[in-house]
């Protein structure tokens, strides 16, 4: 029952973006905004950010969630101690250890005989489809934004690409072109049921990373003080 869940005002999720320990907890946008609760965790997956918000969401009463997307190709794994592994390119870090313990081992199992690039993009769309909707059934405002991507990143050119690591029946060349025809229209499909009323800027997929790309970085490529400010700015617009 929503009585028994403690209130939250606004709750974050998402990478290192939203994460922002790259910079002074009195220059981050999630503070200039009064976040409450900000799950977010640099290197993380939108596969942490779906279970970790739904987990959230069923122990806060929550008025405004804000996510930020990464790239699909990142994910995680439960680890045997309890903590989780977040897998991103070559690496294996431990979700509370970070760099002290990275597992190569583990990214090469993920990489070689786990990931597949259609399935990790076709359950990014089905978690933002998810939590779309459950937003709307309880009155959560829901804003949404992609961190590392744009929509560039997912035109119809490169929506077919990916549809091919598929898995198909590559019998023959006809049958192929066939099945990555299929999972195209059925990665458009999901795109296509994205209500770009919960996206910053009303644009579906829209990049905090290209809306900021004029802005000073860090050394390490994350958004400086002046982008964090303007990033604030702008969700303020989208809250009230």
């Amino acid at each position: 029952h929503d009585g028994d869940l403690v209130r939250a005002m606004i709750i974050a999720n998402g990478d290192s973006y939203v994460h922002e320990y790259h910079l002074q907890e009195q220059d981050r946008w999630t503070n200039k905004i009064d976040v409450d609760i900000n799950l977010g965790i640099g290197a993380g997956s939108n596969d942490r950010t779906f279970w970790t918000t739904i987990e959230a969401l069923q122990q806060y009463k929550v008025d405004t969630l804000i996510l930020g997307w990464t790239a699909w190709q990142r994910s995680f794994f439960n680890k045997s101690n309890g903590s989780r592994y977040k897998l991103i390119n070559d690496d294996a870090f431990d979700e509370v250890l970070s760099d002290n313990d990275n597992d190569a081992s583990v990214s090469r199992f993920y990489l070689t005989k786990v990931f597949n690039e259609f399935t990790q993009l076709k359950n990014t769309l089905i978690q933002m489809l998810h939590i779309q909707e459950f937003c709307k059934i309880k009155g959560i405002k829901l804003i949404n934004f992609a961190t590392v991507f744009d929509a560039s990143h997912l035109n119809e050119k490169k929506i077919t690409h990916i549809a091919s690591s598929a898995f198909m029946s590559r019998k023959n060349k006809d049958i192929e072109a066939k099945g990555i025809e299929f999972n195209t229209n059925l990665l458009l499909g999901l795109i296509g049921k994205l209500d770009r009323s919960c996206w910053i800027n009303n644009e579906i997929f829209s990049s905090m990373n290209t809306i900021l790309e004029d802005y000073p970085r860090l050394h390490d490529g994350h958004i400086g003080v002046e982008g964090a400010n303007k990033w604030a700015e702008i969700l303020s617009k989208h809250l009230h």
